[in-house]
């Protein structure tokens, strides 16, 4: 009945044996969510109607009865771990659905890169070539930093009722530790017993609707932070939890600290926090390089220690067999190796498609002569 107009949403609704009452004030509902550009979610039960999945289940994990999330641990570049999120499948098909139907139409800042159809890393850093000074910054705790509420406030800006809005936010965040204590009752909805907790979740790294979220609740940092650098002629790009800010060769360290100081203010009144010891200017003479990508006045390539890993994996398949070295490289199989490798070269070829190309086949050739079978 989404495309229906209102008129046979209304004769359907009566003929269903709804109230009138009720029926035009769902009617009033549909028309200015519609209005809105998102789709009609009058209640919890109307969201398990739309998704196919249980009542039951969804009232369970907005009550935060269940914890709907398997915990991942990944190792960072840098050594660290890093926490990763992810929901069992049913809540993720919910979650997909709510980013492709409610979320993929929210309009996000022109300076955020992540998490978007037709944007990527390489377009990211593209916005710096030619910079001779870069300033990165980097946002601490990014996803565990958004609160329900705020996910909350924009849901009701989109034009859901307060009660969906709740139900809707608990849907695409996960409580975690003491520290979001004290933030119960922010919906006035305590007629609901069952869904008074003592605590607020937060956006999961890992689920589908995480960084659409993040971008939008990020919007209005990203416009601060943009017209900070358009004031001082500098350039702002923000991929995820990264913030890059490039200038040309008459800036200096002097400004640079001005700049930081000056970002940190914003940063925390948009109720962020900077991570201090990711900080980092880069004057000129040093290699520029942006998310892992080697940024100069020829453009955007890759860097050559990421040319030299994948030349290692070819040249080690080639020589010990694939068997032996994904076992000496510390993988768990020979399929998590070679998916690595194959991941390794579609990212290059996002980068240097003709490097890419030539990597591709000394890779195929490698794994032809380990006899492993090869894609037609």
């Amino acid at each position: 009945m989404a495309d229906a107009s209102p008129h046979l949403y209304i004769a359907q609704g009566l003929a269903q044996g709804h109230a009138a009452e009720v029926v035009s004030r769902a009617s009033i509902v549909r028309s200015r969510l519609l209005a809105n550009g998102v789709p009609p979610i009058l209640s919890l039960r109307h969201l398990a109607q739309l998704t196919g999945v249980s009542y039951g289940y969804l009232r369970e994990i907005v009550g935060r009865v269940r914890d709907p999330y398997l915990d991942i641990n990944r190792r960072k570049r840098d050594g660290g771990i890093r926490e990763i999120s992810s929901p069992e499948p049913v809540l993720m098909d919910v979650q997909r659905w709510l980013l492709h139907n409610v979320f993929s139409s929210v309009p996000m800042h022109p300076a955020s890169f992540a998490y978007q159809r037709d944007r990527s890393i390489v377009q990211c850093a593209e916005q710096h070539v030619g910079a001779r000074w870069l300033v990165k910054l980097d946002l601490h705790d990014f996803f565990g930093s958004i609160q329900e509420k705020r996910i909350f406030d924009l849901l009701l800006r989109l034009g859901y009722s307060k009660l969906v809005s709740l139900e809707i936010a608990r849907i695409c965040t996960r409580l975690r530790g003491p520290r979001y204590e004290g933030y119960q009752n922010f919906w006035a909805y305590n007629a609901i017993p069952s869904y008074v907790v003592g605590s607020q979740g937060v956006l999961p790294q890992g689920a589908p609707t995480s960084g659409a979220l993040a971008n939008t609740v990020a919007s209005n940092l990203d416009a601060k932070l943009h017209d900070l650098a358009a004031s001082r002629g500098l350039g702002y790009t923000r991929y995820s939890d990264d913030l890059t800010f490039s200038a040309g060769p008459d800036y200096d360290r002097k400004q640079a600290t001005a700049l930081i100081a000056q970002v940190r203010n914003i940063v925390r009144d948009q109720h962020f926090v900077l991570h201090e010891k990711k900080t980092h200017v880069v004057p000129p003479g040093a290699r520029t390089v942006v998310l892992g990508l080697l940024v100069d006045s020829q453009g955007v390539r890759l860097l050559p220690e990421y040319k030299r890993r994948l030349q290692v994996h070819v040249r080690g398949v080639g020589k010990f067999g694939l068997v032996e070295h994904a076992s000496h490289r510390g993988f768990e199989s020979v399929l998590s190796f070679v998916n690595h490798v194959d991941g390794l070269i579609a990212f290059a070829a996002g980068v240097e498609r003709e490097y890419a190309q030539h990597a591709r086949r000394a890779w195929n050739d490698a794994l032809a002569r380990s006899g492993y079978p090869l894609e037609v």
